[in-house]
């Protein structure tokens, strides 16, 4: 007796041919979603923190703060898979990525910087070091950082390919410091801007070695028509996209992830609260 009911394809079409040539099964455990906040109150936000801070504060600055403060108070979300087991990360750190410019006109490569214990530090702090840090990136004054990029640059595919898988097992799975290399690199979750590229959407893939769980894009503000109040009337709105590891996170602590994010962004004065006010 058959399992399945069916009749086997001997015709494919070149697509199919090649698509089944390609790819193996999925074992991808990833899930996607996008949220639409308005941006309104928090401009005005963003706006007063930087007239008091000296440094300027951009959503992507808002969205880090509020994604720690969202990792402190839900720490089932801010884990580290080792194997097969689920480790509960002490701190909440946030990795941005940096684009360092390259030797052609127009090229640029990504780095990044973590900003350690984010939940612990308020929009303007988390600015002001991302600002400092993030030129120094650029300008390679950090010698940790800039020795290991230069050891993944010139290295051949195949012995970077076997590095990674190496320092994969060292750090992550036998949670080893490697000498050379910085500590937990990547955090426990990453926020990136494409706004600042003209990108209004984009999603973007988890880094496999990076053991980052959580992936937040933010998209170009920009006023869309909107229902309020039963007007229509125009908003400044931004998408934000979120990349998520479903072995950790399903659709009920992804849904509460979201609303949580809405309303702190969407009510920003939260932003300057303690992480455990939230409910």
């Amino acid at each position: 007796m058959r399992n399945v009911a069916g009749r086997w394809l001997g015709r494919l079409t070149t697509w199919r041919k090649l698509s089944l040539n390609t790819w193996t099964a999925p074992d991808n455990a990833t899930i996607y979603g996008s949220l639409e906040i308005d941006v309104g109150p928090l401009q005005d936000f963003l706006r007063k923190r930087s007239e008091e801070a000296g440094v300027k504060c951009t959503m992507t600055h808002a969205v880090s703060r509020a994604l720690a403060m969202i990792l402190r108070r839900y720490p089932d979300c801010n884990v580290l898979v080792r194997g097969r087991r689920l480790w509960a990360r002490e701190d909440v750190d946030v990795f941005h990525q940096v684009a360092v410019p390259g030797g052609a006109p127009g090229s640029a490569d990504l780095s990044g910087v973590v900003i350690r214990k984010a939940d612990t530090k308020t929009v303007q702090d988390i600015a002001r070091e991302l600002h400092e840090r993030a030129e120094a990136v650029r300008l390679e004054r950090d010698p940790e950082l800039a020795r290991t990029r230069n050891v993944f640059k010139y290295l051949p595919g195949p012995a970077l390919y076997r590095l990674l898988q190496a320092l994969d097992w060292l750090s992550y799975r036998w949670n080893l410091r490697v000498p050379g290399s910085p500590k937990d690199a990547f955090g426990g979750a990453m926020v990136t801007s494409v706004g600042m590229l003209g990108i209004k959407q984009a999603y973007a893939p988890l880094v496999t070695f990076s053991h980052c769980p959580v992936l937040v894009l933010v998209g170009q503000v920009e006023d869309r028509a909107v229902v309020r109040d039963g007007q229509i009337v125009a908003r400044p709105m931004c998408t934000m996209t979120a990349t998520l590891d479903h072995r950790i996170l399903d659709g009920v602590q992804a849904a509460t992830l979201s609303s949580t994010m809405q309303r702190l962004l969407e009510n920003p004065a939260l932003l300057d609260a303690d992480p455990s006010v939230l409910q």
